[in-house]
């Protein structure tokens, strides 16, 4: 599968411990298992508990034809195991900024430095191939692990929502982050 945004051609991503790969219509049966596990779901911005195979599917077609919106699979580079997803969202052209969202949702990869890696990856991508400034995102306070990567990987906090998300009985803050081009 081959795509171009703005003229710029998507290519495969290799890193030290992950290949980024564009997601394909046959690793959505498995990242829609990943987005229903309660413990994968915690940390995600949508509740995807309910979501339908019918809803992924128009989801996919979506993120295929928009070029504000660049969804990569993230792949073990020993095996090529399908392993999570990360993305550049809401790419702003004129702004030259996006959003980035990203899970593992193989929980055996989990704390072994494949989110970072994919995300020191896709962040290069951003600045040097696609010519952003600026990738941004939001993060739960109950977050640790996730905070920690992207700490490490050079984001820092620029706001704090309070109280904004309701999980597990009780309200959490939402922390903004960015990362920019050095």
């Amino acid at each position: 599968m081959k795509k171009t945004v703005n003229n710029i051609f998507i290519p495969k991503i290799s890193g030290g411990k992950t290949i980024l790969r564009l997601l394909r219509k046959s690793d959505l049966k498995k990242s829609l298992t990943w987005l229903k596990d309660p413990s994968v779901n915690m940390y995600l911005s949508h509740n995807f508990r309910d979501y339908t195979e019918e809803q992924e599917l128009k989801w996919f077609d979506f993120i295929q034809s928009s070029t504000n919106d660049i969804v990569f699979a993230i792949e073990d580079k020993k095996n090529n195991s399908y392993i999570g997803n990360c993305a550049l969202h809401k790419i702003q052209w004129d702004h030259k900024d996006c959003e980035l969202g990203i899970f593992i949702g193989e929980k055996e990869y989990w704390n072994k430095g494949y989110g970072s890696d994919a995300i020191e990856n896709i962040s290069k991508f951003a600045f040097h191939k696609l010519g952003l400034e600026t990738i941004k995102l939001d993060v739960y306070s109950y977050n640790h692990r996730a905070i920690k990567v992207y700490q490490n990987c050079g984001f820092h906090l620029t706001k704090t929502e309070k109280k904004n998300h309701f999980y597990n009985g009780r309200h959490w803050d939402t922390f903004l982050m960015e990362l920019r081009k050095i």
